[in-house]
């Protein structure tokens, strides 16, 4: 009885595991970011920056612009993503609140530009091995993110 239990118990994580749904092992193309970021529920754009360069745009429910830009491309397949929500602010951010946001925070980084409006962004590997679902929760934790930093920008 004992076999047959971990028989089952071993064909259940098998099963499990294959229904995970693998990313190419190449990565990612703008067009399968944008299909899988609208399959989450977004509106997804994809846009080019003034280089040129193709990304995904899109708003949060509460009304958050995020882009998610591409990297380590090779013929149109990129093996990186990276979440990126700017904010343009009134007042300055001080490089003190961004330090003790990279200081007390993981996952998310902080950096302000010339101007002292922030950015905050997340990097996600996509390749060799991804799945839709490891990206799902790579996604999760950018958003679950967002009403702290909302907070700490006094957005």
């Amino acid at each position: 009885m004992k076999g047959i239990l971990l028989a089952a118990a071993a064909c259940l994580a098998f099963a499990g595991a294959a229904e995970a749904r693998p990313i190419n092992d190449r990565g990612m193309t703008v067009e399968e970011v944008s299909a899988w970021l609208k399959s989450a529920g977004f509106d997804p754009k994809i846009q080019k920056t003034d280089a040129g360069e193709s990304y995904v745009h899109s708003t949060t429910k509460e009304g958050i612009n995020f882009d998610i830009d591409l990297y380590d491309c090779t013929e149109g397949r990129c093996r990186a993503l990276q979440f990126v929500a700017s904010f343009d602010l009134k007042e300055p951010l001080a490089a003190a609140k961004v330090n003790e946001w990279n200081r007390k925070k993981r996952y998310l980084r902080a950096s302000i530009d010339d101007n002292g409006d922030p950015t905050f962004a997340y990097d996600a590997n996509v390749a060799p091995g991804g799945t839709y679902e490891a990206l799902q929760d790579d996604l999760d934790v950018f958003m679950q993110f967002m009403p702290e930093v909302l907070e700490h920008i006094g957005w």
